[in-house]
């Protein structure tokens, strides 16, 4: 039988066993999780952005450079952004970008509730470690603008506090302009500006319902629905927004039908586009460095707005002018040219790939046979270094102003050499354009334009070697004027004049002055080009010549803006009296005569432009190099044509002479220059001085003449030139009886 008190007892033993429940260890554990909860918040929120970073956002923004007519020419940039206010974006963006982001937007604080529960619950069930979803447009700027892009708990958190504080710091609105300035569109494009100017080239603005649903269809996947790389995905998911815009009462069902049944059409600009004028815009990229650390600016990010003085429409027309005439050029030269075999295995052994094999252990011998039997390799290497390279710059005389400028025949991202800019940085002979200087110094000392030198050989001896200067034709003859000379481009006239009345250092004195900063051996046969000079430095110095005497330093930019538009520096030309203005009229004249029946006839005749110019061609020793720099009083303008590789020349002057290499892209840009009637350069007359002495003269005997026969013309003197004048034809007639040396009327 079961004793029941025996039992009763051992209950009650049990009873006063049992432990009471822990309530106090719960709540203590409950206040250690909470004040480990709060200092984690609080931790968390001291790596939140401060008040004055969220007051002062700071994306890295592009630098946008443009031509003085107010065309966007090119971007620096680490990142391709432009920042453009709300006002400036197509109202079809910001309603595609709420209807397929965050319907409820204007109606929340920065954080949607009901869409954060749900999609946590359905992060948890489904266990990710990555989460996602939820986020509002505010939640997203936060991210995009101050935090990172991992998907974990820490961020969302960090999200969650700043998306709030942006809430209280900005309007709705401002959100949208921040949030569409710096989320990514793919294809190196920042922000929806850039976005449209790289998949439609044109301003967010001017956005389409289509295109502005298509760029927002990119911010799901930058690279699965890129346009440029993936139509298809594009096109299917745009259609998915409009049919959200269309839920979301933002378009009628009628605009959502046509625009979903529109075709993709895309103007697509990569990032790696050099823009509208390449070699232009890295000329500015190198003048701004100094300007940098000057100003303490950064030309990647800082979102400068930078005014240049280039005319798109000039710089079309250079660029026009050059590729039409160098397929002329290069297409002569290959027919012609034959590769001399020591140069060509001489080239062979300058190659990288020559170099590598004789480091491999190739023997000289071996490696230059195995190279020149690769004939597709040898092919191009000997194609690239025969291509005709091109420099030209225009420049308004007045101020200085570079108005075009086209640095080489291509302007090539895969090869460097190609990059390399002829206009300033290539230093080539100018061979008979420099002979103005020597020019400018005779009528300056009051040698005047009609005076005869021989024109004959001169032998100069120079240490144990003598040079002697001969004509381009090979020809020679009696006594020969200065302005005959150098219409001509007589080179025995050039050196005599030289020799005779003047010194190299006198020469120099005068190019120097004019604009010419490279170094110029002084010598004798300087006078006929041969000291290197870049092609900018040639067109400066003419353009003194346009400008009534005075030089103006090239000026590439105008003025430099921040972000905030506000200016940051202003450009205002140097300027100099380089010569005497009369004396720059007799040389105009001189230089006008150069086209009228000298060596640039070409220029009304085969080209027809029967304007008020001058200018005087050029060719190099060996036909390396060919020139022409023409001017008017509007424009100063300077060709260039030859190799990258001096051992390679023209073979004739049938096509390689400056007349016919160069000349002919001086007169196509003009023609197209003129032809446009927005430019203004209408016809004009050089400006002739008072103190310039106009007198007809008699072509073949250098006398005064009456007015007039096809023998008499108009010389011009400086008054010292007249003076020198009078005593010459005096001296002759006290040797000769005849009738006075000038008519009764003087």
């Amino acid at each position: 039988m079961v004793n029941r008190n025996s039992m009763k007892t051992k209950k009650n033993e049990k009873k006063k066993r049992r432990k009471p429940f822990p309530w106090k260890v719960i709540v203590m554990l409950f206040a250690i999780a909470l004040v480990a909860m709060t200092i984690y918040v609080f931790s968390l929120l001291r790596t939140l952005p401060s008040l004055e970073e969220l007051e002062n956002p700071n994306p890295e923004l592009a630098s946008l450079v443009y031509s003085s007519d107010g065309k966007l020419l090119h971007k620096y940039f680490l990142k391709n952004r432009t920042y453009v206010p709300l006002q400036s974006i197509s109202e079809y963006v910001p309603e595609a970008l709420i209807a397929t982001e965050d319907l409820a937007f204007y109606d929340h604080w920065g954080f949607d509730v009901r869409r954060f529960v749900l999609v946590i619950g359905e992060n948890l069930l489904k266990g990710r470690e990555r989460w996602h979803g939820a986020s509002t447009i505010t939640q997203q700027l936060a991210k995009n603008l101050y935090l990172t892009q991992e998907r974990t708990v820490n961020r969302k958190i960090k999200e969650f506090f700043t998306s709030i504080e942006l809430e209280r710091t900005y309007t709705k609105d401002e959100i949208l302009a921040l949030y569409l300035n710096t989320v990514y569109f793919g294809s190196g494009a920042y922000g929806i500006e850039a976005a449209a100017w790289t998949y439609f080239n044109k301003p967010a603005s001017a956005l389409t319902l289509p295109e502005s649903a298509t760029l927002v269809g990119i911010l799901k996947s930058p690279r699965a629905y890129d346009p440029s790389r993936n139509p298809e995905n594009s096109v299917s998911r745009r259609n998915l927004i409009l049919s959200l815009m269309g839920k979301a009462n933002f378009i009628s069902e009628q605009e959502m039908k046509k625009a979903r049944k529109s075709k993709l059409a895309l103007d697509y600009t990569p990032v790696t586009n050099h823009g509208k004028a390449p070699y232009f815009t890295e000329y500015i990229r190198q003048t701004l460095k100094p300007i940098s650390r000057q100003h303490d600016i950064n030309v990647y990010s800082d979102g400068l707005n930078i005014y240049t003085t280039l005319d798109s429409r000039m710089q079309r027309y250079a660029q026009e002018a050059v590729k039409e005439h160098v397929a002329w050029v290069q297409e002569r030269f290959d027919k012609s040219w034959r590769w001399p075999k020591k140069l060509k295995n001489q080239i062979i052994r300058e190659t990288p790939r020559y170099r590598e094999l004789l480091k491999n252990g190739r023997s000289p011998e071996k490696a230059l046979k195995e190279l020149q039997e690769d004939k597709k390799w040898l092919e191009k290497v000997l194609h690239d270094k025969t291509r005709v390279q091109v420099a030209f710059v225009a420049l308004d005389p007045s101020n200085g102003n570079i108005k075009a400028w086209v640095g080489g025949s291509e302007f090539s991202p895969d090869e460097y050499q190609y990059q390399f800019d002829h206009v300033w940085q290539a230093k080539r002979q100018p061979g008979s354009t420099f002979k103005p200087f020597v020019y400018t110094a005779a009528i300056d000392k009051g040698i005047p334009a009609n005076h005869r030198i021989l024109n004959q050989p001169l032998a100069i001896k120079s240490g144990n070697k003598v040079w002697i200067a001969k004509n381009a034709d090979h020809k020679s003859g009696g006594p020969t004027t200065l302005r005959h000379a150098l219409s001509k481009s007589v080179n025995q006239v050039t050196v005599r004049l030289m020799h005779e009345f003047l010194s190299p250092s006198e020469v120099i004195g005068y190019a120097k002055k004019m604009g010419i900063r490279s170094k110029l051996e002084p010598n004798l046969s300087i006078s006929l080009g041969t000291s290197e000079i870049a092609p900018l430095e040639l067109a400066s110095a003419f353009g003194t010549f346009a400008n009534n005497g005075v030089w103006v330093e090239p000026v590439s930019i105008s003025r430099i803006e921040d972000k905030f538009r506000h200016t940051v520096t202003e450009y205002k030309p140097i300027t100099r009296t380089a010569i005497d203005s009369t004396t720059n009229y007799v040389m105009v004249s001189m230089l006008q005569d150069v086209i009228k029946r000298g060596t640039g006839m070409a220029i009304p005749y085969r080209y027809g432009l029967n304007i008020e110019a001058a200018g005087k061609t050029g060719t190099g020793q060996n036909l390396k190099d060919a020139w022409f720099v023409g001017f008017t009083p509007q424009i100063v303008a300077a060709a260039w044509a030859g190799f990258d590789d001096e051992r390679i020349y023209f073979t004739s002057m049938s096509y390689g002479q400056g007349a016919r290499a160069a000349l002919p892209i001086w007169a196509g840009f003009m023609k197209k220059c003129l032809a446009d009637s927005t430019l203004g350069m209408e016809n004009r007359y050089f400006h002739m001085p008072e103190t310039v002495i106009a007198v007809p003269v008699s072509r073949s005997s250098n006398l005064p003449a009456e007015l007039f026969t096809d023998d008499v013309y108009v010389e011009y003197f400086t008054p010292r030139g007249f003076k020198k004048y009078q005593a010459g034809l005096l001296e002759s007639s006290e040797e000769e009886e005849g009738s006075p040396p000038f008519p009764e009327s003087e």
